[in-house]
Protein backbone atom coordinates (compact mmCIF):
# COMPACT_ATOMS: atom_id res chain seq x y z
CA UNK A 1 0.00 0.00 0.00
CA UNK A 2 1.13 3.50 -0.84
CA UNK A 3 1.02 5.89 2.17
CA UNK A 4 2.02 8.95 0.17
CA UNK A 5 -0.63 11.69 0.00
CA UNK A 6 -2.29 11.73 -3.37
CA UNK A 7 -2.69 14.89 -5.37
CA UNK A 8 -6.27 15.97 -5.73
CA UNK A 9 -7.53 16.11 -9.24
CA UNK A 10 -9.27 19.24 -10.45
CA UNK A 11 -12.70 17.97 -11.33
CA UNK A 12 -13.66 21.21 -13.03
CA UNK A 13 -15.39 22.68 -10.02
CA UNK A 14 -15.75 26.33 -9.16
CA UNK A 15 -12.59 28.21 -8.10
CA UNK A 16 -11.76 28.54 -4.42
CA UNK A 17 -8.43 30.37 -4.60
CA UNK A 18 -8.71 34.16 -4.47
CA UNK A 19 -6.94 36.09 -7.21
CA UNK A 20 -7.07 39.77 -8.00
CA UNK A 21 -7.95 38.95 -11.60
CA UNK A 22 -10.98 36.88 -10.58
CA UNK A 23 -12.09 39.48 -8.03
CA UNK A 24 -11.94 42.18 -10.71
CA UNK A 25 -13.91 40.00 -13.12
CA UNK A 26 -16.64 39.46 -10.51
CA UNK A 27 -16.94 43.19 -9.89
CA UNK A 28 -16.95 43.96 -13.62
CA UNK A 29 -19.77 41.47 -14.17
CA UNK A 30 -21.80 42.88 -11.29
CA UNK A 31 -21.28 46.44 -12.54
CA UNK A 32 -22.49 45.53 -16.04
CA UNK A 33 -25.40 43.18 -15.35
CA UNK A 34 -28.77 43.99 -13.74
CA UNK A 35 -28.92 40.61 -11.97
CA UNK A 36 -27.80 39.21 -8.65
CA UNK A 37 -24.81 37.00 -7.96
CA UNK A 38 -26.82 33.77 -8.07
CA UNK A 39 -27.91 34.53 -11.63
CA UNK A 40 -24.33 35.39 -12.57
CA UNK A 41 -23.30 31.97 -11.23
CA UNK A 42 -25.64 30.33 -13.73
CA UNK A 43 -24.32 32.49 -16.58
CA UNK A 44 -20.60 32.22 -15.72
CA UNK A 45 -19.51 28.81 -14.39
CA UNK A 46 -15.97 30.11 -13.83
CA UNK A 47 -17.14 32.19 -10.82
CA UNK A 48 -16.71 30.88 -7.26
CA UNK A 49 -19.80 29.64 -5.46
CA UNK A 50 -21.77 32.05 -3.31
CA UNK A 51 -20.25 30.98 0.03
CA UNK A 52 -16.71 31.47 -1.32
CA UNK A 53 -17.69 34.85 -2.78
CA UNK A 54 -19.12 35.97 0.59
CA UNK A 55 -16.05 34.71 2.45
CA UNK A 56 -13.82 36.71 0.11
CA UNK A 57 -15.87 39.84 0.76
CA UNK A 58 -15.31 39.38 4.49
CA UNK A 59 -11.62 38.57 4.18
CA UNK A 60 -10.49 41.16 1.61
CA UNK A 61 -11.54 44.74 2.41
CA UNK A 62 -10.52 46.13 -0.99
CA UNK A 63 -12.66 43.49 -2.73
CA UNK A 64 -15.65 44.34 -0.56
CA UNK A 65 -15.20 48.05 -1.32
CA UNK A 66 -14.88 47.38 -5.04
CA UNK A 67 -17.96 45.15 -4.91
CA UNK A 68 -20.01 47.96 -3.32
CA UNK A 69 -18.85 50.35 -6.05
CA UNK A 70 -19.91 47.80 -8.67
CA UNK A 71 -23.35 47.57 -7.03
CA UNK A 72 -23.70 51.35 -7.47
CA UNK A 73 -23.13 50.96 -11.20
CA UNK A 74 -25.61 48.12 -11.20
CA UNK A 75 -28.19 50.41 -9.59
CA UNK A 76 -27.85 52.78 -12.55
CA UNK A 77 -28.55 49.90 -14.93
CA UNK A 78 -31.63 48.91 -12.92
CA UNK A 79 -33.03 52.42 -13.05
CA UNK A 80 -32.25 52.91 -16.74
CA UNK A 81 -34.01 49.66 -17.62
CA UNK A 82 -37.28 50.63 -15.92
CA UNK A 83 -38.53 52.33 -19.10
CA UNK A 84 -37.78 49.16 -21.08
CA UNK A 85 -39.90 47.07 -18.70
CA UNK A 86 -43.12 48.90 -19.54
CA UNK A 87 -43.67 47.80 -23.15
CA UNK A 88 -42.27 44.33 -22.45
CA UNK A 89 -44.19 43.70 -19.26
CA UNK A 90 -47.75 44.57 -20.19
CA UNK A 91 -50.16 42.09 -21.71
CA UNK A 92 -53.05 43.54 -23.73
CA UNK A 93 -56.35 41.95 -24.59
CA UNK A 94 -59.55 43.00 -26.35
CA UNK A 95 -62.64 43.10 -24.15
CA UNK A 96 -66.18 42.11 -25.18
CA UNK A 97 -66.79 45.66 -26.49
CA UNK A 98 -63.77 45.48 -28.77
CA UNK A 99 -61.63 47.86 -26.68
CA UNK A 100 -57.99 47.11 -26.03
CA UNK A 101 -57.31 46.67 -22.31
CA UNK A 102 -54.31 45.93 -20.11
CA UNK A 103 -54.33 42.61 -18.30
CA UNK A 104 -54.50 43.42 -14.55
CA UNK A 105 -52.15 40.67 -13.35
CA UNK A 106 -49.47 41.71 -15.86
CA UNK A 107 -49.84 45.35 -14.76
CA UNK A 108 -49.51 44.33 -11.10
CA UNK A 109 -46.41 42.28 -11.84
CA UNK A 110 -44.89 45.15 -13.80
CA UNK A 111 -45.55 47.58 -10.94
CA UNK A 112 -43.91 45.13 -8.52
CA UNK A 113 -40.83 44.81 -10.76
CA UNK A 114 -40.51 48.58 -11.11
CA UNK A 115 -40.93 49.14 -7.37
CA UNK A 116 -38.34 46.44 -6.66
CA UNK A 117 -35.81 48.14 -8.94
CA UNK A 118 -36.52 51.55 -7.42
CA UNK A 119 -36.17 50.15 -3.89
CA UNK A 120 -32.91 48.37 -4.75
CA UNK A 121 -31.45 51.48 -6.38
CA UNK A 122 -32.49 53.62 -3.41
CA UNK A 123 -30.65 51.30 -1.03
CA UNK A 124 -27.54 50.97 -3.17
CA UNK A 125 -27.11 54.65 -4.09
CA UNK A 126 -29.02 56.59 -1.45
CA UNK A 127 -27.58 59.98 -2.34
CA UNK A 128 -29.05 59.76 -5.87
CA UNK A 129 -32.06 57.45 -5.71
CA UNK A 130 -32.93 57.57 -2.00
CA UNK A 131 -36.14 58.96 -0.58
CA UNK A 132 -34.36 61.68 1.36
CA UNK A 133 -31.48 63.84 0.36
CA UNK A 134 -28.76 64.23 2.96
CA UNK A 135 -26.98 67.56 3.22
CA UNK A 136 -23.67 67.66 5.04
CA UNK A 137 -22.36 70.99 6.29
CA UNK A 138 -19.37 71.98 8.34
CA UNK A 139 -19.50 74.95 10.67
CA UNK A 140 -16.32 76.34 12.21
CA UNK A 141 -16.68 78.56 15.25
CA UNK A 142 -13.63 80.28 16.63
CA UNK A 143 -13.43 80.48 20.39
CA UNK A 144 -12.98 84.26 20.28
CA UNK A 145 -16.04 84.75 18.09
CA UNK A 146 -18.17 82.67 20.43
CA UNK A 147 -17.05 84.76 23.43
CA UNK A 148 -17.91 88.02 21.58
CA UNK A 149 -21.41 86.71 20.92
CA UNK A 150 -21.89 86.12 24.62
CA UNK A 151 -21.10 89.76 25.52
Amino acid sequence: MDDKPKKEKNLGGRPTIFTEELANKICDLIATHPVGYNTLLNLYPELPDRSTFLAWRLKYDWFSTKYLEAKKFQAEILVEEIDNLIPEGLVYYTDEKGQERIDSPSAGLLIAKINNRKWTAARLVTNIYGDRQQVNTTVTIKHEDALKDLE
